[in-house]
C-alpha cells in the first residue's frame, strides 16, 4: 500500500466512512477507491486527489503527507455529520444548503 492509499483508508476509518460512501462523496467508483487504498492505483491526478481530500475534509497536502490537522468536532456536530452522511448525496446536499442558509440568516441578524 502506498502512502497516499493508507491516508485515505486511515481518514476515512477515522470518519467511519463506507468505501460506497466515499465513493459517492468523492464522484468516483468503488473499485478505484479500492484500488486506491491498497496502493494499485500508481498514478492518481490532482483532480482525483482534490476530490478525495475535499470528500474526507482534509487538504490535498494533509491526504499525501499523512499529517491531518486536528479536526475537532463535538458530539453533536459528529452526530449531524453521521446523519448526513446516510442520506444520497443530493439530499445531504440539499439539507446542508438549508442548514448553512439558516445559519447565514442568524448571523446577519447579530
Amino acid at each position: 500500500m502506498n502512502k497516499i492509499g493508507i491516508n485515505v483508508a486511515s481518514r476515512r476509518h477515522e470518519l467511519g466512512m463506507t468505501q460506497e460512501k466515499l465513493a459517492e462523496l468523492s464522484d468516483l467508483s468503488i473499485n478505484f477507491i479500492s484500488k486506491v487504498e491498497r496502493g494499485a492505483a500508481t498514478d492518481i491526478k490532482a483532480g482525483t486527489l482534490q476530490s478525495l481530500a475535499k470528500a474526507l475534509n482534509v487538504s490535498m497536502d494533509e491526504l499525501m503527507s499523512g499529517k491531518m490537522k486536528e479536526h475537532h468536532a463535538g458530539p453533536l456536530q459528529q452526530q449531524l455529520v453521521e446523519q448526513l452522511n446516510s442520506y444520497d448525496l443530493q439530499y445531504s446536499e440539499t439539507l446542508c444548503q438549508s442548514i448553512l442558509n439558516l445559519l447565514n440568516n442568524q448571523q446577519n441578524k447579530r
